[in-house]
């Protein structure tokens, strides 16, 4: 099974959880169908998806604020993944800058 760890951060590398009050949802799809959706926590501005099956994945930031309203990432996991996204906004703008992504295979 595998993992994945998604993040948003700002401009500076802080947490950006909510706009207006509102937390960022992440959205989960697998080999094109829906899998589970989350918000991120509040403190953290994360989400975690644990024990989910190898296959193609897309992760999707989605906030009607944001500016594109959804941002994507792309991912074929393996057995023993750890796979982790950074979308980095520009908080002012509420624009994404950069996607960031790092792999882990586990023995």
């Amino acid at each position: 099974m595998a993992d994945i760890y998604v993040v948003i951060r700002n401009q500076n590398g802080f947490v950006m959880s909510s706009i207006h009050g509102e937390l960022i949802v992440i959205l989960l799809t697998h080999d094109g169908r829906f899998q589970a959706q989350r918000p991120v926590t509040l403190q953290t501005a994360a989400a975690v998806f644990q024990e989910i099956p190898p296959g193609r994945y897309t992760i999707i930031a989605r906030h009607p604020d944001l500016s594109p309203t959804e941002a994507r990432c792309d991912a074929v996991l393996s057995e023993k993944t750890i796979f982790g996204v950074r979308f980095n906004y520009n908080e002012p703008e509420r624009q994404l800058s950069t996607i960031e992504t790092e792999v882990n295979e586990l023995p």
